[in-house]
Parts: C-alpha cells; structure tokens; sequence
C-alpha cells in the first residue's frame, strides 16, 4: 500500500489504523508514564507535505507507516518528542529539527493535532490481527484543537466469548447424525455464520455455504442448539459491536464415530 494513501487515509485521527497487520503503535508520556497511542497524529502533518519524507518509506507489515513517534501531554499541549524509523528500537531517532521548530526543551508543539486520539488502558481483552482493532478494557479518547487539549472521555469495554474447541464439539455432538446416511468416502461441509444480538443471549444463524440437503437441516438445527447459550455482548466506545463468526460443520464418517450419541 503506497504511503501518501495512508496519510490520506489516517486524517481523521479517531478511526483506527487501516493496516492488514496489527500495527506497532506510537507511544504517549503523561504524568511520568508512558501509554500506547493507538492513533498516527503525525499522519496528518505527513498528509500537508508534497513528498513523503524518505526516511519515513522503509516499514515493514507491523509498521506500515515506516515509523513509531512518541508524544507527550504536558499542560493541556500536545508535544512530539522523536520519530524513529521503521519502528526500530534500535535505530537513532531522526532530528527533528529538520522539520521543525524545538522549544528549549528540544520539543515539537503538535498544532497541527485536530480530532480524537486513542490511548487504550488495562488488560487486553481481545487480540485482533488488525491494524489497532484488539480491544483493551478501557478506551480513553483524547480531543484536540490545534494540538490542545479540549474534551476527553473513558470509554468501559467489554468483550464477548469466542468460539473455542468447547464450541466446536457442542456442535458436532447436537447433530442429528441419524438423519445422515453413512458416507464411506465422501464428505461434506456446511458453513454457518452465528452473529449474537446486543444482549448476547440470542444468536442468529444462517447458511453461508450449503451442501444441500439433508445436511443443511441438520447442520442449522445443530447451530440453533448451540447458539441458545449465552456468548454476551462486545461493547466499545459506549456502542454495541456485532462480532460474526463462521464455523464450518464436516460431515465425515469419522465426525460420526466420534460425536455420535
């Protein structure tokens, strides 16, 4: 993906890194600790300039952007104090002051910063392979005009079960396997996608992919069985998010052997 995409994609700071790959984030220091910044607030003064700077064009899949930048939050002002390239540790950070006015403490103050800054908190609950989509116990949403400080708010999330191999064999075990005539050889799959409402305690199921009948029947009235326990809802800066999965149901007759009643 070219990088001036990005940039471009990434002005609106509140909407999470569009990476295939979870992303190295950038970090923030307020009040002596150091916080994860699940936003890019360089992306934006990135996206003024006619060329990317080429010391920002060598990423890899974990840093698309090509580097990690810390910040800080000191009396309500946004400060960036280093850029380092390709995300690396190990790298010396790039100067700054090519780019920039420092004040005495050899700082950037932020003011081209507007928008929404994410600083996820506590424990994680779920990993997501996804850009910034793994979702933390809290969100704190910091807003900024011209790189102050003015309107924040803490977000409590919550995460709903996932399928695991408890669900797996639930599933294989509520199968009519009586209704399915023996199949030496041949095999068949049926995957169907569950999608618990906001409550969590009610689970729609559908047929994504059939393999006809009798085994979509069979299949569905299986799901139907297992999708009747409780999988609690996902909540995320105060909003409900619907988490769909796919399962596929194998049709073997050594599914049979194993899970018939």
């Amino acid at each position: 993906m070219r990088y001036y995409v990005l940039a471009v994609l990434l002005l609106l700071l509140d909407i999470r890194y569009a990476a295939a790959t979870s992303q190295v984030p950038d970090r923030l220091r307020f009040q002596g600790k150091e916080y994860l910044l699940h936003s890019n607030p360089l992306e934006e003064w990135l996206a003024k300039k006619k060329q990317r700077p080429a010391e920002l064009t060598k990423g890899s899949t974990a840093c698309w952007r090509g580097y990690q930048a810390t910040w800080q939050l000191e009396n309500g002002q946004l400060f960036l104090l280093e850029v380092k390239p390709g995300c690396d540790e190990k790298k010396a950070a790039i100067d700054l002051e090519q780019w920039f006015q420092l004040d005495t403490k050899g700082r950037v103050a932020a003011d081209w910063v507007e928008g929404t800054l994410d600083v996820p908190l506590g424990k994680l609950l779920r990993y997501e392979h996804l850009g910034y989509e793994s979702i933390y116990e809290k969100d704190w949403l910091l807003t900024f005009r011209r790189g102050r400080l003015v309107g924040q708010r803490t977000y409590r999330n919550q995460v709903n079960k996932l399928p695991d191999e408890d669900f797996t064999a639930q599933l294989y075990r509520a199968i009519d396997w009586q209704k399915i005539l023996k199949q030496p050889a041949a095999t068949y799959r049926v995957f169907v996608q569950f999608t618990p409402d906001s409550t969590g305690k009610s689970c729609r199921v559908v047929i994504q992919k059939s393999a006809g009948d009798p085994y979509d029947a069979v299949a569905l009235q299986a799901a139907r069985q297992v999708a009747s326990r409780d999988w609690g809802a996902t909540y995320r800066f105060g909003r409900w998010r619907p988490l769909k999965w796919v399962t596929p149901i194998t049709f073997s007759e050594d599914n049979r052997r194993r899970f018939a009643k």
